[in-house]
């Protein structure tokens, strides 16, 4: 009977050793990284959806102020260099109706139209395109004849 109570007691551990969840996460870890590298493309074309879905309401919205309140409005993008679209009336002094940002992978093509004014009947004073133009693609703004009408086409 003595010998049944000095007998060591045997735990039965059904656990995983450091090793195996090491090699377990390592796993997991280059399976989530190889996932995300199509996901950065993704989120930034989602990105430059939202400016220019962003750019065509302020758009809008200008020739919107133009007609209501019957002042001609400027929309100049890339004013003095900056990186910034700036919608304002004509008039002296002149007021800021929208004032954006654009953002910084979007560069200046100095061949293109820069300015455009929306007059008090809603349409534009000149016609033409303005570029947006990133390493990866570019984008025109194109303002047709007549009426201020405008659209965004992918090159």
């Amino acid at each position: 009977m003595q010998k049944e109570l000095c007998q060591p007691v045997r735990h039965k551990e059904g656990g995983f050793t450091l090793l195996e969840m090491m090699v377990v996460l390592t796993v997991f870890t280059v399976c989530f990284g190889a996932a995300l590298v199509p996901l950065q493309a993704i989120a930034e074309d989602v990105r430059d959806r939202q400016f220019f879905y962003q750019v065509e309401r302020d758009l809008f919205a200008a020739q919107a102020y133009a007609l209501s309140k019957n002042k001609n409005v400027i929309v100049d993008f890339f004013e003095g260099g900056s990186s910034y679209y700036h919608i304002y009336t004509h008039e002296y002094p002149r007021k800021t109706v929208i004032k954006r940002e654009i953002p910084e992978r979007f560069l200046f093509e100095a061949g293109g139209l820069n300015t455009i004014t929306f007059l008090r009947t809603g349409m534009t004073n000149r016609f033409g395109t303005f570029y947006f133009i990133t390493n990866k693609k570019s984008i025109r703004l194109v303002f047709s004849i007549g009426r201020g009408r405008f659209y965004f086409s992918e090159e």
